[in-house]
């Protein structure tokens, strides 16, 4: 996709970030954030907003960039679920510095 259309995303996340955070712990916020996401964004506009994550100079706002980040888990989760493997671990991506999506 473009990056004009990645812009648009991460201009999207953030604006859920903006909307969603006010008057809420972070860890809430960014579970909101990132159950926004899951719920009402399409696969292909997530999948475009977590490979947003590996370029250096994405805009994401903090909230935004640790609910894409949760998101990226809980795809992974549900996709060792539904192949039958063991299931992914539970910490927060944002507790590894090393997080990849690969």
């Amino acid at each position: 996709m473009s990056l004009h259309n990645d812009a648009h995303l991460v201009r999207m996340a953030n604006q859920i970030a903006a909307n969603l955070s006010g008057g809420r712990r972070e860890d809430e916020a960014v579970a909101g954030i990132c159950h926004h996401l899951e719920t009402f964004w399409a696969r292909p506009m997530k999948r475009r907003l977590i490979a947003c994550l590996e370029e250096e100079n994405t805009e994401l706002v903090p909230l935004a960039r640790r609910a894409a980040r949760q998101l990226a888990v809980r795809l992974a989760e549900r996709k060792l679920q539904a192949t039958g493997q063991v299931s992914a671990t539970t910490q927060d991506a944002d507790s590894d510095p090393g997080f990849a999506l690969g």
